[in-house]
């Protein structure tokens, strides 16, 4: 099995869970009453996030890719935050700080998955590139020796 495979279905099942605790709660009231659709936002949000999150951290892709996988999860634990500040009635006044670590977390994540690497650095910030010019040149100088011998 790949793990983009297991990364689907460990999406599949966060849905799945939401969806059924959702489900509960709307006809067994008294058991599963406390949970809202605000509960299956944040476990659905929380449970995207973070696959996201892992992917961005663990997979071998470019660095554009696991910025944007790092961010997209950062945003979706924004959203769970938002859920949860619904579900649970936190004060208006500890919402934007819990969003600033949530935030500064993802920097730190972003950071730690791209290794510290710009996703446009190019080959000429490598040392010893050489641009057209200077392989054109060497190239002349390579077919002028060619034809001198």
């Amino acid at each position: 099995m790949s793990r983009n495979f297991i990364y689907k279905v460990l999406g599949a099942l966060v849905v799945l869970c939401a969806a059924v605790f959702w489900l509960l709660s709307i006809t067994m009231p008294e058991t599963f009453g406390d949970f809202s659709l605000a509960w299956a936002g944040v476990l659905l949000c929380g449970g995207l996030g973070a696959i996201m999150l892992i992917q961005g951290l663990f997979q071998k892709n470019n660095v554009s890719i696991k910025k944007f996988k790092v961010w997209i999860g950062v945003g979706l634990f924004i959203a769970a935050i938002l859920c949860l500040v619904s579900a649970l009635a936190i004060p208006g006044n500890l919402v934007l700080p819990i969003i600033a670590i949530v935030v500064a977390a993802g920097l730190m994540i972003a950071v730690f998955a791209s290794g510290g690497e710009k996703w446009d650095e190019g080959d000429n910030h490598k040392v010893g590139y050489k641009n057209y010019h200077e392989r054109k040149a060497e190239e002349e100088k390579q077919q002028q020796k060619e034809n001198n011998e």
